[in-house]
């Protein structure tokens, strides 16, 4: 055995059987990966993310998470809750505190009644609360109508529970809010359901008490559900609604809705909680002993101390809530006289959320390269409308919930970027094009 000494012991078992009983091993070909997750898109925010890491100096006008933290309140109630020894597996619905603080916050902020008991689901987060609203009421062939353009999970969720998504156009004529008369014409006999996201992410627009009226009024003459992401509900800016504490109104608080509509809901963006994932499902009781059987099978239950700091959050004070309302508002303001008077650049003023979706076609450049020249020459990072659905190519969208002074700074970088790459006479982009030639 010396020869095989300072051998390795997979070629000592190979070089102990004689030649002319070694058998040939095919090279074993990697396991095959389902068709159904390669199918599905990848998040186009996520490859501007990417970039971005590769830019350090970059302002990044991309993200979606509030600049504020989770108030103190909210933390002490989580630490309270840890050495209380409250880190227990618990209702796959949700604790009876949080429940019962959704049903209230409910009740008193949007005029919705929920049975705490039966018809209110704790979840991780409004993604994950969207994907089990999906799969209760969507089966294999059936269709989700989704306004476009829309916030970067929806279609994937819909093909992650065998449905098909068939976008409808936001058209700047109508604000980029959602239409009624529009989503009655995308409806065939295969339509399950219709997704509502008022504030709008990436548009900022705010659908009307009005117009979800008659968006209900198609819902139940089609006998299909509403499925409606509210996230950014309170983040509405007063003089669009008619008053300073108003918050965007809900569909299921329609007459007739409540039990043809699925809230989700997150404490994310109102509470700045990003990184807590925790959120809450609105629904009839018939839906909720669905997605609680399937919530079961992925995750047993929603953590516990987030649960407990949500409590804190609903229950307690909003003043903070106000606080970062009035903030994005005077944020909102900088993006709308950053870019008042451009020649090139085009914007719908958003009335809520923290994003504005800027129409880019005029620099004669597609979003993309758009953006990617953008990050390149002018070290801002936007993401390109396309990201967001077919609908949303030839704009950009920029988030203003970070830091102010970044935000300013960022929005002139664009402006001048935009106005650089433009010609004027042609309003085209030319790559050797000077303000000098002009005046020659």
């Amino acid at each position: 055995m010396q020869k095989f000494s300072n051998m390795p012991l997979s070629e000592v078992a190979s070089a102990a059987v004689p030649a002319a009983r070694r058998v040939a091993v095919p090279t074993a070909k990697p396991a095959s990966l389902s068709a159904e997750a390669l199918n599905i898109p990848r998040s186009g925010i996520r490859d501007v993310f990417d970039r971005v890491e590769r830019v350090p100096d970059a302002i990044s006008l991309t993200v979606g998470e509030p600049s504020a933290t989770a108030a103190p309140h909210i933390v002490a109630a989580a630490c309270e809750a840890a050495q209380a020894g409250r880190t227990r597996y618990t209702n796959v619905l949700g604790v009876p505190e949080y429940r019962k603080a959704v049903a209230d916050y409910s009740a008193r902020v949007k005029g919705l009644t929920y049975d705490p008991e039966t018809e209110i689901q704790a979840v991780d987060g409004a993604t994950i609360g969207l994907f089990l609203a999906l799969k209760a009421v969507v089966g294999t062939g059936d269709e989700v109508i989704i306004p476009s353009p829309f916030f970067t999970s929806y279609d994937a969720e819909v093909m992650l529970c065998g449905g098909r998504p068939v976008t409808v156009a936001l058209r700047p004529e109508h604000g980029m809010r959602v239409n009624a008369a529009d989503i009655e014409a995308a409806i065939t006999p295969r339509t399950r359901a219709v997704i509502i996201n008022s504030p709008g992410n990436p548009t900022g627009a705010v659908t009307s008490a009005a117009e979800l009226a008659r968006i209900a009024e198609v819902c139940k003459q089609h006998n299909i559900w509403a499925i409606s992401d509210e996230v950014y509900h309170p983040f509405v800016f007063g003089e669009t609604l008619g008053g300073e504490a108003a918050v965007a109104p809900s569909i299921a608080a329609v007459p007739g809705m409540k039990d043809r509509t699925i809230v989700v809901e997150s404490l994310s963006k109102t509470y700045a909680m990003t990184g807590w994932r925790i959120g809450y499902l609105l629904a009839p009781e018939a839906v909720i002993e669905q997605t609680g059987k399937i919530a079961e099978l992925m995750h047993s239950s929603v953590n516990s101390l987030a649960q407990y700091a949500g409590v804190a959050a609903l229950a307690g004070p909003q003043d903070h809530v106000a606080a970062m309302r009035e903030e994005y508002r005077a944020k909102r303001q900088i993006v709308l006289d950053g870019l008042a008077g451009c020649p090139v650049l085009r914007l719908i003023e958003p009335q809520g959320a923290f994003y504005a979706f800027v129409d880019v076609r005029l620099t004669g450049l597609d979003s993309g390269e758009f953006a990617d020249r953008l990050l390149d020459e002018e070290h801002v990072a936007v993401v390109p409308g396309e990201a967001f659905g077919e609908e949303g190519r030839g704009f950009v969208r920029l988030s203003y919930a970070g830091d102010a002074g970044e935000l300013r700074e960022g929005v002139a970088r664009l402006r001048a970027f935009a106005e650089r790459v433009w010609n004027p006479i042609t309003g085209h982009h030319t790559a050797t094009y000077h303000p000098m030639e002009v005046l020659a």
